[in-house]
């Protein structure tokens, strides 16, 4: 049972590490997709697409300078990603708040103007993920648990049921284990020895 448990919590952290550096790659190679939307609409139609544009990602336009020229949610700070950008075409960068406990994925991709236009998104942390599966885990844990007592009780009833069947009397007769032979043997020879 303790082997269980500890297998099942040592595959759920597995299972949750990869789990999160998947979705981590998941979450920039969407970053990646929505910058270069976003990068061909603002060249082809100037400021007014990203007025226009709705996303829940945090999109910043900034000029060659730092400064910014546009964004949806706040006032970025000239960042790595972006001088990454600046620097060849594309920047990433990740950054974690523990007060928050999340980390930020950032993808900046430099426009053909020389400004850049950077998506990012948060993505949860480890530690907050589990927080937030801990009442299925626990549920799964039960049923677990459950299934295995039930599993156990039948199999080990099924395993003794011809050890109990002996006829202590009659040991020979006993239809038993190969194994028992031996201690049904020493039951006939005290038997006989008693009588």
């Amino acid at each position: 049972f303790l082997v269980g448990v500890a297998v099942f919590f040592l595959s759920i952290a597995l299972f949750m590490g990869v789990l999160y550096q998947y979705f981590g790659s998941q979450l920039l190679i969407q970053l990646e997709s929505e910058a270069a939307l976003a990068a061909r609409g603002v060249e082809m139609g100037s400021m007014d697409y990203l007025d226009g544009l709705s996303s829940a990602n945090r999109i910043t336009r900034i000029d060659t300078g730092g400064s910014v020229l546009f964004d949806n949610q706040a006032e970025p700070a000239q960042r790595e990603e972006v001088r990454a950008a600046l620097e060849s075409e594309t920047g990433t960068a990740s950054r974690y708040s523990t007060t928050l406990s999340q980390r930020t994925l950032y993808f900046a991709q430099r426009l053909a103007d020389g400004t850049v236009l950077r998506v990012s998104s948060e993505q949860r942390s480890l530690p907050s993920l589990l927080l937030s599966m801990v009442q299925p885990i626990l549920i799964i844990l039960v049923l677990a648990v459950a299934l295995s007592a039930v599993l156990a009780s039948r199999l080990s009833k099924h395993i003794i049921k011809p050890v109990l069947a002996i006829d202590l009397e009659h040991p020979e007769d006993s239809d038993t284990y190969e194994e028992l032979t031996p201690l049904l043997s020493r039951i006939k020879q005290q038997n006989q020895t008693i009588a």
